[in-house]
């Protein structure tokens, strides 16, 4: 007499059929998912401009000025960054031909919105346009693109808080009023 098998499990057919319904369905799904991860990064950036346009704003409410100094030597710079270093790329961050005014002297914007400096007397503190800060709650943090942003505080033009987007090259001109349609840079206006 013959037993009769009573083991249970998949063929292989059926474990062949069930990967590839899940690898296409992967593979519909995968741009969608991409996207939503790529406008997450454009909204983090908009949101991380405007807030460091916030701060910006609070201390020139307070100084009188706009941060402008390198908190090492106390020197005027035309650039600011956020992050701990300027990329070793930079100017070559920002494209050639276009987004000018972006090169120069550069300093840390942390240690002018977070600390008066780096011995505390960046910026008086005994009169009645002093440092009030700090005026961020942390350290500014890089773009979402590991990028940091820049704030351009030459004596004219617009105040810029940019961040290079996607591309993570600055097109944008520190002088221009808006950013350019054709440019994935975020930037945020201050004045």
């Amino acid at each position: 007499m013959r037993k009769k098998r009573t083991e249970a499990g998949f063929t292989l057919i059926e474990v062949v059929v069930v990967v590839a319904v899940i690898a296409i369905l992967a593979a519909v799904l995968t741009p969608y998912i991409t996207k939503y991860i790529d406008d997450s990064k454009i909204a983090k950036a908009r949101n991380e401009t405007q807030v460091i346009g916030g701060a910006l704003t609070n201390f020139y409410k307070d100084v009188g000025q706009w941060p402008n100094r390198n908190p090492a030597t106390g020197a005027v710079v035309t650039v600011l960054y956020t992050g701990t270093a300027i990329p070793t790329s930079y100017p070559n961050f920002v494209n050639a031909g276009s987004g000018t005014g972006w090169n120069g002297a550069a300093g840390n914007l942390d240690n002018n919105l977070l600390v008066n400096g780096n011995t505390g007397t960046l910026y008086p503190t005994t009169t009645d346009l002093r440092w009030k800060g700090p005026y961020a709650s942390s350290a500014l943090p890089l773009d979402p693109w590991g990028r940091p942003y820049l704030v351009n505080v030459a004596a004219t033009g617009p105040i810029w808080v940019i961040s290079a987007g996607p591309d993570q090259r600055i097109n944008t001109n520190a002088t221009d009023n808006t950013v350019p349609s054709t440019s994935d840079d975020i930037g945020f206006r201050v004045r």
